[in-house]
């Protein structure tokens, strides 16, 4: 139990400050959202590579088309979010990705047959309802146009590509290992970023703006890189979705970064809807 306290603590943290980090990166270097990500997997693939000899792990043709959908699945998430947050608030943005249990549970149920609890179930409605107050703080009370803002909806296109990513990535650490696993991320992850970026051309001047911003860009990189092996960890100790419901307790964090360095608005109902969103976090923790 200590274990899993600790390892999803760690991945609680990291991935929200990276989110921060992303954040500064795009607003102060105006870094588009490719490049981050493109060198971000390149620079945890680089550092990890030696890591390739440890462990007693094998290639076969099944574990490479899981990998091949965690880097595509991944590129595309992490684009989506670096992209969403742009221009979205992250005390409204985090709280969003609570509804990523609901696509692990979907397709953790489809793809590795674990089936959600009553509880289980509550706990999504919960993060349903919750996410209501969040989307609809800003413009004081929810309206469906609010889900057709740009950043609102790159952030439901990041949370689906993460929900399903999670799922093939746990499939990776059963079939091979937390290391292997965590090296997959990091190449197939830069690959499939690398490909988008021959795409999508990106804006002149990016490679200057990178060089300027390199040293968050080394401590996004390392945000990523513990984030993204906790995350492995937890696969390895629990099952998707309520691995996933754990991970939204880094909400509230989201909420205070939010206030507090981007001096974001409306917070009565963002910590409302959050409050109902952790609720139905621990439901499903509770049911798993």
């Amino acid at each position: 139990m200590l274990e899993v306290i600790g390892v999803v603590g760690v991945r609680i943290f990291s991935n929200t400050y990276a989110n921060v980090l992303q954040k500064r990166l795009i607003g102060r270097a105006g870094i588009p959202a490719l490049p981050i990500n493109f060198a971000v997997y390149l620079l945890l693939g680089l550092a990890m590579s030696p890591a390739i000899f440890l462990g007693d792990w094998h290639w076969s043709r099944e574990l490479f088309g899981y990998a091949c959908a965690v880097g595509i699945c991944g590129a595309a998430g992490n684009g989506f979010l670096v992209a969403a947050l742009r221009s979205g608030e992250l005390s409204v943005l985090g709280p969003i990705n609570a509804w990523k249990p609901v696509v692990g549970m979907i397709f953790g149920l489809l793809l590795l047959h674990e089936l959600p609890t009553a509880a289980g179930l509550t706990g999504l409605a919960l993060i349903i309802v919750g996410s209501y107050f969040v989307l609809g703080a800003d413009e004081r009370g929810f309206r469906l146009r609010t889900l057709l803002r740009r950043d609102i909806v790159l952030r439901f296109l990041a949370l689906l590509f993460s929900g399903i990513e999670a799922v093939f990535l746990k499939k990776t650490v059963l079939l091979s290992s937390v290391v292997g696993s965590f090296l997959i991320w990091c190449w197939f992850g830069a690959f499939f970023s690398l490909a988008g970026l021959l795409l999508v051309r990106p804006e002149t001047g990016t490679a200057v703006r990178l060089r300027a911003g390199f040293r968050e860009l080394l401590a996004l990189a390392l945000m990523f890189g513990i984030m993204q092996y906790s995350t492995n960890l937890a696969f390895k100790l629990l099952p998707v979705g309520p691995a996933l419901a754990l991970f939204q307790l880094s909400g509230a964090l989201n909420l205070w970064f939010g206030w507090k360095l981007f001096q974001e608005r409306h917070m009565g109902m963002k910590i409302a809807g959050t409050a109902i969103v952790l609720l139905g976090a621990a439901l499903i923790i509770l049911g798993g």
